[in-house]
């Protein structure tokens, strides 16, 4: 058995502490493990499917910078996407002082905040079925605030358990919930005026 095939049994945590000695065999295997989970991930907080690759390239470029800072006891994924979350904002507010366009405007092509991120749609037929309704959802997952939108996210996009994202914010697992619920009455809200 090759290399490769022995790192892609090895937890993400086995692979980051190789990582943090040195090895880019292992980093290699967690950008191949997450590139599409973190991209839409980053596509979705930043609304902007290209901003996406380079805010991914960067959110790894600080995992390898910061490589000896990892807790070898901590989970891996968390602490991966605190990153990829700190990315985002720097982002975000670098783009908010320039005064480019907001996550709910056009781009500069024509295409909607939603033709922009990663489309979890299981096709073509499933995409146009839900029309107006997908569309008015993107608006309102692209209306809520930095701190929201990066909980729902991770909490509805990717999975991530509260206490998971309380520690890849750096917060408390009350104010997760807080700012889940706050989120999720915020996009009922908004879908359901925009079906009216």
């Amino acid at each position: 058995m090759n290399k490769q095939n022995n790192q892609s049994d090895e937890t993400d945590e086995s692979l980051m502490a190789s990582v943090a000695d040195g090895s880019s065999n292992a980093l290699e295997s967690l950008v191949h493990r997450y590139e599409q989970r973190l991209f839409n991930y980053l596509a979705r907080m930043s609304g902007n499917r290209s901003d996406a690759d380079d805010l991914f390239q960067e959110t790894f470029l600080r995992v390898y910078k910061h490589r000896k800072r990892y807790d070898r006891t901590a989970r891996f994924r968390p602490w991966l996407y605190q990153i990829a979350t700190n990315v985002c904002k720097d982002h975000l507010k670098y783009m908010r002082h320039r005064r480019h366009a907001s996550l709910d405007t056009h781009a500069d092509d024509g295409s909607a905040w939603s033709d922009r991120i990663a489309d979890p749609a299981p096709g073509p037929a499933a995409h146009a079925a839900l029309g107006d309704v997908r569309d008015a959802l993107d608006r309102a997952v692209a209306n809520l605030p930095d701190h929201q939108r990066s909980v729902f996210l991770m909490s509805r996009y990717e999975g991530l358990q509260y206490k998971e994202i309380a520690d890849s914010l750096e917060i408390p697992v009350g104010t997760v919930k807080s700012r889940m619920n706050k989120a999720v009455n915020a996009v009922m809200q908004d879908v359901e005026a925009a079906r009216q």
